[in-house]
Formats: structure tokens, sequence, C-alpha cells
């Protein structure tokens, strides 16, 4: 059998068994800014420092090995960053992260842009973003701009959304995570590129504690970026 019958026939049971598969490794050197040179923290102490891409992709054996991801987050994300960052590098891959508390998904959005813009929008991207849109926007602004996000995002690319997960105060209610869950789980079913990681489910499941209304203690951070490394891995495997 030729060559390229081969792979159609491996792509055509990658989705039979187990949907389609992370894309490919990204190329493993960048002639692009190392530093966003438009990243500002507008004086803002919720704001990550700026978005580090390496000059070159991480060699690391691993379910990740010489793939670059993005993560696009708020202050759940700026909180579990250095974690997450590590499980990401221990897994092969090479982790860039925008981040920055309080935001939204108009954010995301233009995040995504950016990221496009420098050439720095790899294969595989992961979308924590959505607490504080369940806070303050209502549904409808909400469910479009979701879809505006994966427009953007295109799709020729791997996309992992984290669920959410509430503690039921600072105006997000239990029945707010239960509908933008929904919205992940439905977009999933909809768009082969998309993968919903369920952490609000399994963070109950698993008794993870908040260190306030909104945000996790220590060790709910780690569990958090356990969780969206492994949800990575499996699929790259």
């Amino acid at each position: 059998m030729g060559s390229r019958r081969l792979i159609a026939l491996a792509a055509v049971v990658a989705l039979v068994v187990g949907g389609a598969p992370v894309a490919q490794a990204d190329q493993g050197t960048s002639n692009g800014p190392r530093k966003d040179p438009q990243w500002t923290t507008e004086g803002d102490p919720r704001a990550c420092s700026g978005p580090i891409w390496p000059r070159k992709a991480n060699t690391r054996s691993g379910p990740g090995e010489g793939r670059r991801v993005l993560v696009i987050g708020d202050s759940l994300t700026r909180n579990a960053r250095t974690p997450l960052k590590k499980k990401l590098r221990r897994s092969g891959w090479t982790p860039t992260v925008r981040c920055f508390g309080g935001k939204r998904l108009d954010w995301a959005i233009a995040q995504a842009k950016r990221a496009k813009e420098l050439d720095q929008l790899p294969s595989v991207v992961v979308i924590a973003i959505g607490t504080n849109d369940m806070r303050w926007i209502d549904r409808s602004t909400t469910r479009s701009r979701m879809r505006q996000l994966l427009d953007v995002l295109g799709d020729d690319r791997t996309v992992f959304w984290v669920d959410t997960y509430a503690s039921g105060g600072d105006r997000f209610t239990r029945s707010k995570e239960k509908w933008f869950n929904k919205q992940v789980r439905r977009l999933a079913r909809s768009n082969d590129n998309l993968y919903r990681v369920v952490w609000g489910k399994y963070a109950r499941k698993q008794g993870v504690r908040f260190a306030d209304a909104l945000h996790y203690t220590n060790a709910g951070e780690r569990t958090w970026a356990k969780r969206i490394v492994q949800a990575l891995n499996n699929r790259a495997a």
C-alpha cells in the first residue's frame, strides 16, 4: 500500500477511535519577537507578565514533544500559570501564556487575533476564560463571543476549552456555571477540532476548595493545571 494511502487510512482510524488527533508538531524555531512589544499591563495588578514565545520548541520526550501550545485565560490562569507551565514542559509542550485577571471573551478574541498577527498562534490552543463573562455579560452576547473566538482560531487548530467551576459567590452562581458549561459542550459536539476539558464536575467530585469566591487554593490550582495537561496529553498520545 502506498504511503499516501497509509496516511489517509491512519487519519480515518484516528477519527473513528477518538476524534481528530492533536495537530502535528509546530515549527521548531521562530523568527518572531520573543516578547510581544504591544503587551501592556495597563498598570493593573491583575495582569500577567508579558507572554513569552520561546525561540526553540521543547524537545523533551513526551506527548507534547515538538508542539507549541498557547493558553489564553483570566485570573484562574494567572494564579496557576507556574504549575501549568511546569507540567506542560515536563510533557514536552512549549507553552506561551496570555493571561489577565478580570478579562472576558472580548479580550480573548483580541489576544487570539494578536497572536495570529505575530505568527504565534500555534496548532494547539487552550481557552480558560468565561467566569467573568458569566458575572457581567448577558448570555446572548457571551454565546456569540464564544463562537466568534472559535472563528478566529479557525478549524485547522486543536482547541481545548476548560469549563467553569463556581462556588456560588461573587455573581458567579451554580446556575451560571451550568449554563456556560452547557455551551462549551454544545460547541464541542458541533466542532470536530474543539474539546471540552471537563473541570467543573471533576473539581466538585475531587473536593477542590476555593480560597475566595472565585479562586482556588494552591492545591486547587495544581489540580486545575494537572487536569488541563492530562487532557492535552491524552489527545496527543
